[in-house]
């Protein structure tokens, strides 16, 4: 859940008109090569955090608020 609140941020910063807006001057391929790149990023984080045996910070909330 955290890694797909990331990359929710990622895109509303790279996209959106009051983060860079850049949903017109990268086109297509741009903003394919943006979305893989996050993915990518990710992907490595999760692995990292796994490894770690760290969970994030949205779970670790989900289940502090779940399980009082």
């Amino acid at each position: 859940m955290s890694l797909y609140l990331f990359q929710s941020v990622v895109f509303v910063l790279v996209f959106y008109p009051y983060g860079f807006a850049l949903q017109d001057d990268l086109g297509l391929a741009g903003a394919t090569g943006v979305a893989a790149a996050t993915w990518v990023v990710s992907v490595a984080l999760a692995e990292f955090m796994r490894r770690a045996g760290y969970r994030g910070p949205a779970e670790i909330l989900l289940r502090r608020l779940a399980y009082r």
